[in-house]
């Protein structure tokens, strides 16, 4: 269970590695995408680099909590946005992805809580 686990959580940061990759480099349907956001444009090279640095973060078990936060609170306002502008077509991915890593956000908290225990313990 454990290897499913380490596989799906590279696979997770392989997805920000290209999403992350995308922004920062300026890759034409970021730029559409937060043009018709109407934010500016460093926001964009701002969460690409944010991407980019969490999923990294998600595969060292000391940042991982950091990272999936950092990540969750980017997808909540990918998600937003995507709804206020009305592309709602653009919504499932981005949703997918939040809930993966509310998924690994609660897992690794779980985890740190044993580890506390096991430590409080001995």
């Amino acid at each position: 269970m454990k290897i499913l686990g380490y596989i799906l959580l590279v696979v997770l940061a392989g997805v920000f590695v290209m999403t992350g990759y995308n922004k920062v480099v300026g890759a034409d349907m970021m730029v559409q995408t937060f043009d018709s956001f109407s934010y500016p444009k460093w926001t964009m090279y701002l969460i690409g680099g944010v991407e980019l640095l969490s999923a990294v973060g998600l595969l060292i078990p000391r940042t991982r909590v950091l990272a999936a936060g950092l990540l969750t609170f980017i997808l909540i306002g990918a998600v937003g946005s995507h709804l206020i502008y009305g592309q709602y077509g653009a919504i499932p991915f981005p949703a997918v992805l939040l809930v993966a890593n509310i998924v690994v956000l609660i897992v690794s908290l779980r985890q740190m809580e044993d580890t506390d225990i096991e430590a409080v313990q001995a």
